[in-house]
């Protein structure tokens, strides 16, 4: 049986130059190994772990007090999903993904959200499309007020929330499964916060015409708005990124 884990335990203490995680909760009757790897899954999308860092079971199990049993259960469910590879002799590595792959990713976001908001089109409830109207209510009074980054600040979580509806609102647990497995890709490497501040006041508009898209009931338009959005991000991307001249002949389809 996994053993609980005071919150006095040794991963606490601050003063330790081992230590590779921050932030470690206080451990419940969760199995452990779902413990860690949700804890080792969040460092990694949070750049905690950054791409082709190392660490070993032992280090992990260490860490968590822990035998090396549950670490290597989780550790082997990350690498099932590719967030890390094991290196012979050496432990573990934080997979890197190329600008080739993420541009293919991004293609696939796309084919997977804009499926998710044709059926959003026709599933959103009333609630839904009321709580969408408040947010972009407060997304109307956070541009009256503020710029720049507070205005970033305060807008990202906004758009975070609308999103989280559109998508869900396809009544299909798993294509949003896959949608946020992608998303979490992008926030890794921060695809959104070099996409967003180029185009603030074009993505609250775009929200307010996947809204009405949604309201009218109308799939085509929905994913018609969404993949305009998209094939905007990536271009933006793409520029802003540095990954014009690799990316030159690829076609975002």
């Amino acid at each position: 049986m996994d053993p609980i884990i005071s919150p006095m335990s040794v991963f606490h203490r601050k003063d330790d130059p081992m230590r590779l995680l921050k932030n470690i909760p206080v451990l419940n009757k969760k199995p452990m190994r779902d413990i860690i790897y949700d804890h080792l899954r969040k460092a990694i999308v949070r750049g905690e772990l950054k791409a082709d860092s190392a660490f070993t079971d032992g280090e992990i199990a260490k860490e968590f007090g822990v035998s090396r049993t549950p670490v290597r259960e989780a550790v082997q469910r990350l690498e099932a999903e590719g967030y890390i590879e094991r290196v012979p002799m050496k432990g573990n590595r934080v997979c890197s993904v190329s600008p080739f792959e993420l541009a293919n990713s991004l293609a696939t976001r796309k084919a997977l959200e804009t499926l998710a908001l044709r059926y959003a089109a026709l599933r959103i409830t009333a609630e839904e499309l009321a709580s969408l109207e408040k947010l972009l209510a407060e997304a109307d009074k956070v541009f009256a007020e503020f710029s720049g980054e507070e205005l970033l600040d305060r807008f990202f979580p906004i758009v975070k929330k609308f999103n989280k509806i559109v998508f869900e609102a396809c009544r299909s647990e798993r294509l949003t499964e896959f949608i946020w497995i992608l998303r979490e890709l992008f926030d890794r490497f921060t695809v959104m916060r070099i996409v967003l501040p180029e185009r603030t006041h074009k993505s609250l508009l775009r929200r307010k015409k996947l809204y009405a898209a949604l309201a009218a009931r109308s799939p085509d338009e929905a994913a018609a708005v969404w993949a305009e959005h998209l094939e905007e991000s990536f271009v933006i991307w793409r520029e802003k990124s540095g990954y014009s001249e690799e990316l030159a002949d690829f076609k975002f389809l």
